[in-house]
Formats: structure tokens, sequence, C-alpha cells
């Protein structure tokens, strides 16, 4: 769909929606003259819908109008369509007047200063309005001087109204854009520390491949067999294309996480960016899991990226255990120059033999219950090596069944630690 039938199916939208609030009205003078609620959800639309230029929307408002009240004169059985027309042909001539007040005066623009969008909007709501009285000529069947005076006194309680409830929508809709931008914030942080996570593994196996063809070249060399040699030399070569297509990969993700910004996080948003990917994770599988913190000393760190994938690999195995509901508690503390991070579930636990094999690649007990497939078992695998191999840090685990099972890290503050400002107080 085209931007510009976007913006007109809302210009439409717009304008049946304001017809039908115009349908709400009073009679302050007797006639068939009508304050109405449309100005009011007029204002906030047009101040809410940028997108759509106000001068036709305000106009096909007046056309619309027209027509209704005319029909709804027919069909309840006041007159002719014709009578119809000359009775209500004047609120054309509001919308008219209107939408010219409602350009000259550029009231978007006036958003951020409130006094002046109330002056403004008071502005567009009385002079058409005066001017709408004048062509019917109400002032034969009413003292003009109280018809000026209503009008104005109700054009002010409707900007009152027209002012609150512009103010509440942006309020409430700039809140819903902030959800919005952070849920997508969490998501590409997700992203890039799973990325981060492969890419050192991926480096990982590019040294490993590199040892697999440095072997085979030694085997090539000390083969006395020409047959064998040319065959153990193809494999060399197949190894070496193999360790090129892996440093496309790896040169392809160091550029995506380089592009990415780059700053400090506090260890409390990197606790808060799990949490809320884990509780909507744990929404998604209809469990009900609390979760909860303790930061015990808030610092900023720039490799935010692998303790969230460290993280996120634990809390998520822990989600996936629970049946039905569950406790997931992360508690962070500094002790002896290092940063300790407990993670702890009320679940189903570990069998004691299998917790030397955790962190072993291949190891799970997650199976699909759709195809009875078994997990790859390589997220510990990943835990373990981000700790002990990037951090040069330890992790250890200890389990009682059905009542706890507690994960505890250990970084080097001096390999994590780099804060640009000091936060001194203990939480």
């Amino acid at each position: 769909m085209t931007a510009r039938r976007q913006n007109i199916e809302k210009l439409l939208l717009v304008a049946i929606f304001t017809t039908f609030m115009g349908q709400i009205y009073m009679l302050p003078f007797g006639t068939s003259f009508r304050l109405t609620f449309a100005v009011v959800v007029l204002n906030v639309l047009m101040l809410t819908f940028k997108e759509i230029e106000p001068f036709p929307a305000i106009n096909l408002v007046g056309i619309l109008m027209f027509f209704v009240r005319s029909g709804l004169y027919v069909i309840n059985g006041n007159g002719t369509l014709i009578e119809g027309f000359g009775i209500y042909y004047p609120v054309i001539f509001f919308y008219i007047f209107y939408s010219i007040i409602f350009t000259l005066l550029d009231v978007r623009s006036l958003i951020k200063t409130p006094l002046a969008l109330f002056l403004a909007i008071w502005i567009c709501d009385s002079i058409p309005n005066i001017i709408e009285v004048v062509i019917r000529q109400e002032w034969r069947s009413a003292n003009f001087e109280e018809i000026i005076f209503t009008i104005i006194l109700i054009g002010l309680l409707r900007t009152f109204i027209t002012t609150i409830l512009v103010y509440l929508s942006r309020y409430y809709y700039e809140k819903s854009k902030e959800r919005e931008n952070h849920h997508i914030f969490v998501e590409r942080i997700l992203l890039m520390s799973n990325l981060k996570t492969e890419l050192f593994f991926l480096r990982k196996s590019k040294k490993d491949i590199e040892d697999a063809m440095r072997r085979s070249f030694l085997v090539y060399e000390k083969t006395a067999d020409l047959e064998l040699k040319e065959s153990v030399l193809a494999v060399t070569k197949d190894i070496h294309e193999i360790k090129k297509d892996y440093s496309r990969v790896i040169s392809g993700l160091e550029k995506s996480i380089k592009d990415s910004p780059v700053y400090n996080m506090d260890i409390r948003e990197i606790i808060d960016i799990v949490m809320t990917a884990n509780r909507k994770y744990a929404l998604e599988k209809k469990l009900q899991v609390k979760f909860e913190s303790f930061i015990g000393f808030d610092f900023r760190t720039n490799d935010y990226l692998s303790v969230i994938s460290i993280l996120n690999n634990i809390v998520t195995n822990a989600v996936e255990a629970f049946k039905d509901k569950g406790h997931v508690i992360i508690e962070q503390y500094v002790k002896d120059k290092e940063m300790v991070i407990k993670v702890s579930n009320d679940g189903a636990g570990i069998e004691p033999q299998d917790i030397p094999l955790i962190f072993e690649a291949g190891f799970s007990t997650k199976f699909n219950e759709n195809n009875g497939i078994m997990a790859s078992g390589i997220g510990l695998t990943h835990v373990k090596h981000l700790v002990e191999d990037y951090f040069d840090g330890r992790i250890s685990v200890t389990s009682i069944k059905n009542e706890e099972t507690c994960f505890k890290i250990g970084i080097p503050l001096e390999r994590i630690f780099s804060r640009s400002e000091t936060k001194s107080d203990i939480r």
C-alpha cells in the first residue's frame, strides 16, 4: 500500500468520524444553527495526523456535514431535500473559513507553545461560527450581542477541552512510541549480542580449521606415496577454501557489529533488557514467571553484548524448564575484585550426574515435543567459553532437585569495568 493511498484513507476516516461526531450538538438560539462536538474532534485529529493536509480534510468534513444533515432532515420527515439544502448550506462556509484560518495561523506549528495553540484554536472556532451566524441572519430571532457572546463563550469551552485532549493524546502517543522504540532497542541489542557470541565461536572454529590445515599439510610433506600425497593435498585445499568462507562470514559479522552504535551500558540496564526479553518469552509460552533483580553495585561497561548473551542464555534455559510457573532471581554484586552475578530459579533442577556435562557441546535434556528432535545443546557451551575464555572468569552451578538451581558467574572487574563516572551508591 502506497503512502498516498494510506493518506487518502486516513483523510476519509477523519472526515467520516468527524461528521459522525457532528451529530452531537446543541441549539443555543432555538434555530437550525448548531454548536457541535465535531470541532473538538477535528482539532485533535488535525493536530495528531500531521501527514493529512488540513485544507482539503476540513472542507471535506464541511461537505459531508452538509449532505448528512440535509439527508437526515428529509429522513426525519421535516421537509424536502431542497429545503434541507437551504437550511444547512451555511455549514459549508463555517468549514471553508475554518480551514483558511487554521492554515493561515499554521496551528500545527504552535503545538510546543500551549498558550499560542489555545488562542489559535479559539480563533479558529469562534470566527467561522460568527460568519455562519451572519450568513444565517440569526440576529433576526435573537440579540446579536448575546449571540456573539454565546459563540465566544462556547468556543472558549470547546478550545479548553480540545487543548486538554490534544496534550493528553500527545502524551499517550509519545509513551506508546517510547515503548515501541524500547522494544526495538531490546530486540536489536539481543540480536547483536547473539551475533557477537557467534562471532566469538566462528573465530575459534577458524583457528581450529587453521590447525587442521597445518596438520594436513604436515601429513602431505611426510607422505611418500604419491597417490596419497595428492589426496591429502586435495583435502588441505578444501580445508583452505572452508577457512576462506569462514573468514568472509567473520568479516561480515565484524562489520555489522562495528557499524552498530558504541556506548556504555549500566549493569542494571543490561539485566533489565534480559528480564524484559524473557518476560515476553514466558508470556509467549503461556507461563507465569516472576522476575526479580538485586543490584549490589552498578557501573557502566562497553562489553554489554557479551554479558547480555551470557545472562540471556541462562535465563532462557530457566524459562524453558518451567512447567506452568516459576521464579527467576538475578543478583549482582562486587567481591574480591570480581563482579559476581548469580542467576537462580525454582524449576525442576538438574540431575546430579548431569551437572558435570551441562557445559559440554551437544549435551541437552530439552527436545521439541512436536517432532521429538533434541535441542542443539550449545547454549551453555557458549556461556562457559564467553565467561572463561573471553572474560577470563569462572562459572559454576549448583542444583537441588525441585527447589533451586543457581548459576554463579565471576568476571574480573578489570575485564569488564569501563565506567566513565563513578557510581558509588550501593543499591
